[in-house]
């Protein structure tokens, strides 16, 4: 029982406090991010009363960018990579490191770049009384661009935290025709704000009995009530999905049984199964707790099949937070390895707490893996935590480590959104140290995500020279807050670093236009055809920015797949930045 407890605090431990994080408010919440409380955060009777004209809404956190068409991307050169799993990315506590809807005052807020790694960001946060938690929109803006969904969060607490039967009682009113109202609000909110669903993560003990004040009746169970609200929420659940629009999807976290009772089953079986499929479809996901083995995900997905379901619609869990022992970022990896079968995942993954690069201050264990919370000069290791998850201890997509941790890029593909011209990237991540406009400061520190340009497919992969180095630069940058560095001492290898994976038709020959800045000789940027060839336009020393530009006729036709840079042997130390990137028909 202990094991099971422990497995669920990896994604309910911070619920039960008036801020959801696995650390306190004050260490994470930024000036200026706002509260959770509308239109963040809804209580159910908010949830109620909500319309897209009330007092609760809001419409500067409506998203109007459409999601992008996207496509497998796998890095030639690595082993078998999956194509069909998808990556669930739940950072805890995303009320407090990205409640904003316009430019905020700060460059040290929390970031994402690897978009290009995941399918499904979920707006992981919630406490007992605020139940609804609702993305914010410049984080959708770029998901969308990036062709990655994003789906909000119901909580329903524990009930030793706040946690009532009660609660659940609400959400489950129904009208005089059956229909569950506060189903079709969920619905309604995601349509107006332009998200993509919604986690259900229903973790009250509904047999549990409590007073006036919401404190548990020790030694008292009502298992009629409990299991009389499963059933209805089951019904619930049947509801929400067959309602929800084509495209939207409902998920499912494996808490509760049919009894009402909660307790985490780590796996699809039969105590679970039917919040995933029954008679009717339940939902379209069902996102398991932790405490797995491979002979459990194994039978995870043999049961999937059986109930007529893909086993990518099962995301295996894996909390990273370092402090609990589940699946302990970078230092446990076996878990990884268990998910996948001759290059093949078995099934889908939730990375729980991927939020370890940012507010994570250490323990005895394991030290801080960056202090950027805090200390906006650390902005290197912050990028390197979360490349080095995706990439593997190296840093390096294009090599598969041997020993510790391999990064999920040695096993899942990347995918890539761009498919047509024209092509526009600053390699801008969507905050600065300086906010910058054709090469000069125009303000002060800032964040917002939504300015995020499309950043490269694969960050980042080098074939040849291992001591070259590609970063994110936030001291010189051309428009936005950051440019591409590339550096390394005299080169003995020639290097070849692919990019973007891309899958472009120019109709009459391609322009490449590019800004650089810095000693560059040596370094070429290439596209390169579908049967292999390339075509490079050699960079050149500049003090200043310089835009070079290359037009080729020859390419009329082609299919254009892949983006990159070529730095030849025996350079001189090269110290690079890429300010801007066009492909023009």
């Amino acid at each position: 029982m202990r094991s099971l407890f422990w497995g669920c605090v990896a994604l309910c431990s911070c619920l039960a406090q008036p801020v959801a994080s696995a650390q306190p408010a004050e260490r994470t919440q930024a000036a200026g991010l706002q509260p959770a409380e509308p239109p963040f955060a809804l209580t159910l009777q908010q949830l109620t009363d909500w319309t897209e004209q009330g007092a609760t809404a809001s419409a500067a956190n409506r998203s109007l960018v459409p999601l992008a068409r996207r496509q497998s991307a796998p890095l030639t050169g690595l082993a078998v990579q999956d194509s069909y799993a998808k990556v669930l990315y739940a950072p805890d506590g995303m009320n407090n490191f990205g409640n904003y809807v316009t430019p905020q005052p700060k460059f040290n807020l929390y970031n994402f770049s690897h978009w290009s790694q995941i399918d499904i960001l979920n707006w992981f946060a919630g406490t007992a009384d605020l139940t609804v938690q609702i993305p914010a929109r410049p984080w959708v803006d770029t998901a969308h661009k990036n062709g990655v969904k994003v789906i909000g969060s119901v909580f329903l607490g524990i009930a030793q935290w706040g946690g009532n039967p009660d609660t659940v009682e609400t959400l489950l009113q129904q009208d005089a025709q059956g229909r569950f109202v506060l189903a079709d609000q969920l619905i309604r909110i995601a349509k107006f704000y332009g998200f993509d669903g919604w986690l259900v993560n229903q973790e009250t003990d509904l047999t549990a009995v409590k007073d006036a004040a919401n404190q548990l009746v020790k030694g008292e169970k009502n298992p009629q009530r409990g299991a009389e609200l499963a059933a209805r929420l089951l019904a619930f659940m049947q509801y929400l999905t067959a309602r929800a629009p084509q495209g939207m999807e409902i998920h499912w976290y494996d808490s509760m049984l049919p009894s009402g009772v909660v307790r985490w089953q780590n796996e699809l079986n039969e105590q679970n199964q039917r919040y995933l499929q029954g008679a009717v479809r339940s939902s379209d996901a069902i996102f398991l707790n932790y405490w797995w083995d491979q002979p459990m995900i194994r039978q995870s997905a043999e049961r999937a099949l059986m109930l007529g379901r893909s086993p990518y619609e099962v995301y295996t869990g894996a909390d990273l937070w370092p402090s609990r022992t589940a699946q302990r970022a970078f230092s446990q990896s076996r878990w990884l390895d268990d998910l996948m079968v001759d290059g093949k995942a078995l099934t889908s993954i939730a990375l729980f707490a991927p939020n370890v690069n940012f507010n994570f201050s250490g323990d005895a264990d394991t030290p801080a893996f960056s202090t950027f919370a805090e200390n906006p000069h650390d902005e290197r290791r912050f990028y390197q935590t979360e490349q080095r998850l995706f990439a593997g201890d190296d840093l390096n997509q294009a090599t598969t480590d041997a020993t510790g941790w391999k990064g999920l890029g040695a096993y899942l593909a990347a995918k890539t959104t761009v498919l047509s011209l024209p092509f526009h990237t600053r390699f801008n991540t969507g905050h600065g140290k300086q906010l910058w406009l054709n090469g000069q400061t125009k303000g002060a520190a800032w964040s917002d995500i939504s300015q995020q340009d499309v950043l490269p497919t694969w960050q980042f992969a080098v074939e040849g020279d291992a001591a070259l180095q590609i970063f994110y630069d936030f001291h010189q940058a051309w428009s936005g807050g950051s440019s591409l560095a590339i550096q390394s001492s005299a080169t003995t290898k020639t290097s070849h670093i692919p990019l973007y994976r891309t899958q472009l038709q120019p109709g009459s020959g391609l322009t490449l236009k590019v800004r650089v800045q810095g000693q560059a000789a040596g370094l070429s940027l290439y596209v390169q055809t579908a049967d292999g060839n390339r075509l490079s336009l050699p960079l050149q020393n500049s003090d200043h920015w310089q835009q070079l530009t290359a037009h080729w006729p020859e390419l009329q036709g082609q299919q254009i797949v892949q983006l990159g840079l070529l730095l030849s042997a025996g350079q001189k130390p090269l110290n690079a930045r890429i300010g801007e990137l066009e492909l023009l028909p």
